[in-house]
């Protein structure tokens, strides 16, 4: 999910107070351009510089708004740019305003009537040079530290695309696993069956055998009784009455 602030995404929150200090920066430099008319002497030349520290802001802004557009959505790109561009138009064009207004400026009042004057308005500039200075280096390290979030954001993102595609592969390894171990289970089950019919069959297949041995061996033995009462029969004669013999025939 996008992060928001106050119910836009960063990006766009930044931007938008970006350029309402920006506009409202432009408002007070116009109004001081447009009053450099009415203002002579050492107040038109702190008037101007006030203005130049204005415009240095401006431009600052103007920045940090163009910063804000490269990670922005996409979609909003383009609207964004076209006002910062617009208001770093603007920043130029009174900035071209105030250069003439230097210009414009009596030879006594650029170069100092004194020299403590001179001197306080070199000090001045010095101290402005040194404060835009550590601005461009403080800015500078913010767009450094800027590239770093987001190329740290694009990292995070291949990292959570790469573990979520890693969750489906894993899930779909735990399903496939699942359903093996589910046909080894049956598979067992049919095995353990098999062997039980097995071991039945050869049960029954061994009573059979013992049951065959055993009437084969009662059979012999009958055999072999009636074998030997018969040799142990007395002979009959032939004046002996048919039903004795018959008898005997029988046994």
């Amino acid at each position: 999910a996008v992060p928001t602030l106050l119910g836009l995404p960063i990006s766009l929150a930044m931007f938008a107070g970006y350029e309402q200090e920006c506009k409202q920066l432009l408002t007070a430099l116009r109004a001081r351009v447009d009053a450099l008319g009415d203002v002579i002497g050492p107040a038109r030349r702190a008037s101007i510089e006030r203005g130049e520290a204005d415009l240095v802001s401006v431009r600052e802004l103007v920045e940090q708004m163009e910063l804000e557009v490269g990670s922005a959505p996409k979609a909003d790109r383009a609207g964004l740019l076209a006002r910062a561009r617009e208001h770093k138009a603007s920043a130029g064009a009174l900035a071209a305003e105030l250069k003439r207004a230097v210009v414009a400026l009596p030879r006594d009042e650029l170069l100092g009537c004194r020299p403590e004057e001179r001197a306080e308005r070199e000090e001045q500039h010095a101290r402005l040079l040194a404060t835009n200075e550590r601005t461009r280096t403080a800015t500078q390290k913010l767009r450094e530290a800027h590239r770093t979030v987001v190329e740290t954001e694009e990292i995070g993102a291949s990292i959570m695309g790469d573990l979520a595609s890693q969750r489906q592969t894993l899930m779909h390894s735990i399903g496939a696993l699942k359903g093996t171990t589910e046909r080894l289970e049956r598979s067992r089950r049919v095995i353990a069956a098999i062997g039980r019919r097995a071991w039945q069959n050869r049960a029954i297949m061994w009573v059979m055998i013992g049951m065959l041995v055993l009437l084969l061996v009662l059979l012999l033995f009958t055999l072999a009784h009636r074998g030997g009462a018969a040799s142990k029969a007395p002979e009959m004669s032939p004046d002996e009455p048919v039903s004795k013999r018959s008898l005997l025939l029988r046994l």
